[in-house]
């Protein structure tokens, strides 16, 4: 039983990547906090580009190295829920009497700013900035707006939250998260800046395609080791490399044994870890709609399952999170399970349509896959959708393995 679920899981794998061509390389691991199971299919890089584009195919391996991305805001959190265990913060704190370098956040709550009720917004684009500087100027140039519309997600919050961290910890953020988290959790292989000795066994997300109001674009600036974000690849010093929102790569090794700590209380208190998924902005807007569910800088259960990052498989408790790049990280405190993937949806894919009708007169399916002609010729496969098959497509045949293993209760 074990086996026909985990092979009707890799068969779905091989779809995503195959024959729907989503993704260049997907991994996903699925456990406990005691045992885990991972699985891996496709490429970690496809192509290169030398005056034109050229194959140069890659396999995933098990020490392959993953942009994580939003993943990365996780590890914020933790270090800010370790903080307020040890007393060092309170969730009424200011935010500017924390650091004083955020000015104008006074008044502004760690609670209201790890909940998304702080809706955080800097004067200019952070990643317009020229260069490091200039850009964590603008960072501490954040202020608290009035909330408009259904969305409250943002990647301010988590930013923000990583500089207080370090103010409070006197530590920068990088040297916080290797001593108080890494280490704890046996996390060998996850880095700000990945060693020269590993780049061979960096995922590529590089030559990202987009198509904006009818615009063909092609994103060449994200270089193997380098954070896809932009935002995180313009404020890395080597002062602190990490952002608070992107910027970490790890194995998937690594990220399982961080799921693990977390479940196995290595990290962050038992009660802490059923607090984070406790929703905290959601609720039905006049018109109908509903206002994200989010919990601490993740999202909770949502009554529309289309727009949750949590498997519907998990409890009430239970929270979750996607990357950019194609990564999705979920936890359930009270069942003990973990969900991960590890996906590569931007390189050498179109990853946006805009606006999203669009995608039929490209050519392009139902669900978002196929393939589009750019204008040098190329057929591009599409990307585009894949958030809204991980559920049928990767979330589900995850429950029926833990089922057919018993880590899961029918």
């Amino acid at each position: 039983m074990k086996q026909r679920a985990d092979e009707a899981l890799r068969a779905s794998m091989d779809t995503l990547v195959g024959d729907m061509g989503m993704l260049t390389g997907l991994t996903v691991c699925y456990g406990t906090g005691e045992d885990a199971v991972t699985h891996s299919t496709g490429l970690r890089q496809e192509v290169l580009y030398d005056g034109g584009f050229v194959e140069a195919p890659l396999p995933i391996a098990s020490d392959t190295i993953y942009d994580i991305a939003s993943l990365t805001k996780v590890f914020t959190l933790v270090s800010v829920l370790q903080l307020m265990e040890r007393g060092q913060i309170r969730e009424g704190d200011d935010i500017a009497a924390l650091d004083p370098r955020f000015l104008h956040l006074e008044g502004c709550s760690v609670a209201d700013t790890l909940s998304y009720l702080a809706c955080l917004k800097t004067p200019e684009r952070v990643d317009a900035q020229a260069d490091a500087a200039t850009a964590e100027y603008m960072v501490f140039q954040t202020r608290q707006v009035p909330h408009e519309g259904e969305r409250l997600y943002s990647d301010m919050n988590a930013l923000v939250l990583k500089y207080v961290v370090a103010a409070v910890s006197g530590m920068s953020f990088w040297d916080y998260l290797q001593r108080h988290v890494l280490a704890p959790a046996g996390m060998q292989e996850t880095w700000a800046r990945v060693p020269a000795a590993r780049a061979r066994d960096l995922m590529n997300y590089n030559y990202e395609h987009r198509i904006m109001k009818g615009a063909y674009s092609l994103i060449g600036d994200a270089q193997p080791g380098s954070p896809h974000d932009p935002k995180a690849r313009l404020l890395g010093t080597d002062r602190d490399p990490v952002s608070g929102h992107a910027g970490l790569f790890a194995t998937a090794g690594d990220m399982v044994r961080f799921a693990q700590a977390l479940l196995t209380g290595r990290l962050i208190k038992r009660e802490s870890l059923q607090n984070i998924g406790i929703n905290r902005t959601g609720y039905l807007l006049k018109d109908g709609s509903y206002r994200q569910f989010l919990g601490q800088l993740v999202f909770t259960r949502s009554p529309i399952q289309r727009f949750s990052e949590v498997p519907e498989w998990m409890g009430l408790r239970a929270f979750g999170i996607s990357g950019y790049t194609g990564n999705h990280f979920a936890l359930d405190p009270d069942r003990g399970v973990f969900d991960l993937i590890l996906g590569n949806r931007c390189h050498n894919r179109l990853s946006q349509v805009m606006p999203a009708e669009d995608s039929a007169a490209l050519g392009l399916s139902d669900n978002g896959s196929g393939s589009v002609s750019w204008p040098d010729g190329r057929q591009v496969r599409s990307s585009f959708g894949f958030i809204h098959q991980k559920d049928r497509m990767l979330h589900n045949p995850v429950r029926d393995c833990m089922l057919a293993r018993g880590w899961l209760k029918p």
